[in-house]
């Protein structure tokens, strides 16, 4: 029997005196998704739900409510600091979103990505449902992109348009139905959608519309199934009914093999365990062994390959930070 999977938190201002909404709307977002200031024109005042569905390293916050604006001033960012980075889908409505000198409108359908730690003013003019994504990729390798001003996904190029699907149906489809079982596989696609989303432009456009989605399928499978013991490039091949070879071709247009994806994505999945303060306790060899390392030799010199350091140094470093 299927079990669905309980919100984190599932907050109204339904039940609020309308002079308090705001104060209270404001308090809860501090705690559970970032702090902002919130004001609205409407007459019957701030009307809005928020659900959040805490996943581990992927966070889904569906936000719902009638005209209002948010502020993330520079005194928030000194006061509730947060170094993110946020995908907005926004499900109903129009919007804007104005960061760093740059003011971008948004549609239905429309994702928007932009960095928690600067300064912005978000708004909505009328009825509005958002699906803000957020994914803990502290762990995974190579440089990752925090945009310095926001970014509208352009859906006019083939890999934005197919980005910015994939993402949408999978956030929408996991808070519309919630299953446990789901969780695993849902992680792995949005950590490879957001990653894709915060890498450098590469040669993501050159790739045909249905060359990306097999590339984003790949790519899913392998997260999805990372700690099988069997996984590697033949099976991800097999899996997606292509031969290594042209597999190999598509994984070119991310400067890299099948082989070295799968290994990348064990090694920050590991490093993300070491950081754990839950799994501070379990041995480094559990780790290791957990993400599908032959010995805990060949994990400490691809980690020290990779990190430069050895998986103690990072997750005493890790640890102290936390």
């Amino acid at each position: 029997m299927s079990e669905f999977l309980a919100p984190a938190s599932d907050v109204s201002t339904d039940h609020v005196a309308p002079h308090q909404r705001l104060e209270f709307w404001e308090a809860h977002n501090a705690s559970a998704l970032i702090g902002l200031r919130c004001s609205t024109f409407a007459s019957d005042g701030l009307r809005a739900r928020e659900r959040t569905f805490d996943l581990g390293s992927v966070r889904f916050t569906e936000i719902c409510g009638n005209e209002h604006v948010v502020e993330r001033s520079p005194r928030m960012l000194r006061t509730h600091p947060k170094e993110s980075v946020f995908a907005s889908v926004l499900l109903q409505g129009n919007a804007f979103l104005f960061q760093s000198g740059q003011c971008i409108n948004a549609a239905v359908g429309d994702v928007l990505v932009y960095s928690t730690d600067i300064a912005y003013l978000h708004g909505f003019t009328a009825d509005m449902r958002l699906l803000v994504v957020e994914a803990d990729l502290a762990g995974a390798p190579g440089r990752l992109m925090h945009p310095r001003a926001p970014i509208k996904v352009d859906t006019r190029l083939r890999s934005g348009r197919l980005l910015a699907g994939a993402l949408r149906s999978t956030a929408v489809g996991f808070v519309e139905r919630p299953l446990a079982e789901d969780v695993p596989g849902v992680v792995a696609r949005t950590r490879g959608l957001m990653q894709a989303l915060r890498s450098p432009p590469s040669a993501h456009g050159e790739l045909t519309d249905s060359a990306y989605w097999l590339l984003l399928r790949a790519e899913a499978y392998i997260g999805e199934n990372l700690q099988q013991p069997g996984l590697d490039a033949q099976t991800v091949a097999k899996a997606v009914g292509k031969s290594l070879r042209q597999l190999n071709r598509l994984f070119a247009a991310r400067q890299s093999s099948v082989s070295h994806t799968i290994w990348q994505q064990r090694l920050a999945r590991a490093a993300e365990d070491l950081g754990s303060t839950a799994l501070r306790r379990m041995p480094v060899g559990d780790i290791a062994d957990r993400w599908g390392f032959a010995s805990q030799a060949h994990f400490a010199r691809a980690f020290r390959a990779c990190y430069g350091l050895s998986p103690s140094e990072h997750r005493r470093q890790a640890l102290a930070a936390a």
